[in-house]
């Protein structure tokens, strides 16, 4: 965060790969090897507000992503941010690539690996999210039948 501050959140190139090397190593990834898990439950979580704030604790439940703060997901939403990209169609316009699934999960498991100081939250990597979350977050990316595919 130093050096993304330094540069005001724009580093040159050398810096900025240094970055997103010491990013992509601080990933954890699934044991089972699977980066796509419930589409259903990752609407749930993307819809989900809950978790780290003061007002939260002591922890009720499991936190959410709360993706739509930032993204459009659902051509069915009307309240959703404009800070990130909208998100419609992301799976198709991949193909559904399990190669795409992996770089959809290193981006929400630590979003400096694909975009060195985004402002996207590391969800991985600050224990925001777990490993099955992350998991369901990119199901509903990545899935045929999500409604961010339709």
């Amino acid at each position: 965060m130093r050096q993304c501050s330094a540069y005001r959140n724009s580093p040159p190139p050398a810096i900025a790969e240094a970055i997103r090397q010491r990013a992509k190593a601080s990933i954890v990834y699934p044991p089972d090897g699977k980066f796509v898990g419930d589409w259903k439950k990752g609407e749930a979580l993307a819809q989900s507000g809950y978790g780290m704030r003061f007002t939260d604790y002591p922890p009720r439940g499991p936190n959410g992503g709360n993706c739509y703060a930032c993204h459009q997901l659902s051509k069915a939403e009307v309240s959703y941010g404009t800070i990130g990209p909208s998100l419609l169609g992301y799976g198709k316009l991949r193909d559904f690539k399990e190669a795409e699934a992996k770089l959809a999960y290193e981006k929400l498991y630590n979003s400096h690996s694909a975009f060195p100081c985004s402002n996207m939250p590391r969800f991985g990597l600050n224990k925001v999210l777990t490993i099955e979350q992350i998991k369901d977050a990119v199901a509903l990316l990545m899935s045929p039948d999500s409604p961010v595919n339709k």
